[in-house]
């Protein structure tokens, strides 16, 4: 595990959610305050709060790549077309790791033995930071 992944354990651990301890592993990163980064990854966790759908810490990798891509603005096709195609490849990768993207997929395969939420918070963390060249 990474310095990132090791980062949003801890984080999840304090019992912030998978969104949340994603996107704050990467605080300094962003440069915005921990507080106001918390309240926006807020109701990505859970599935976007509890409706089934793609894991918190999907919502986490999207929302730090993007952060940290290099757009610069609405007229940039370029740099919009070069963070989609990241966070498709993050969403790739993250799926041949742990077999499945949706929240409630992956609570199933807890159950049955599978990665834990924190397990996931790691792995999420750890593939954007090696994406974005940070590890």
């Amino acid at each position: 595990m990474g310095k990132y992944g090791e980062k949003a354990v801890a984080l999840h651990d304090e019992k912030y959610n998978c969104t949340q301890s994603v996107v704050l592993a990467f605080c300094d990163e962003i440069g915005v305050d921990k507080d106001v980064l918390a309240r926006l990854a807020l109701n990505a966790g859970g599935g976007f709060g509890y409706a089934g759908e793609a894991c918190g810490t999907i919502s986490g990798m999207a929302m730090v790549s993007g952060f940290l891509s290099k757009w610069d603005g609405p007229k940039d096709m370029n740099g919009k077309k070069e963070s989609y195609d990241t966070i498709k490849e993050l969403v790739k990768e993250f799926n041949e790791k742990t077999n499945y993207t949706r929240c409630p997929d992956l609570i199933n395969q807890r159950k049955a033995g599978g990665p834990t939420c924190s397990d996931l918070c790691a792995i999420a963390a750890d593939l954007v930071a090696k994406k974005m060249g940070l590890e």
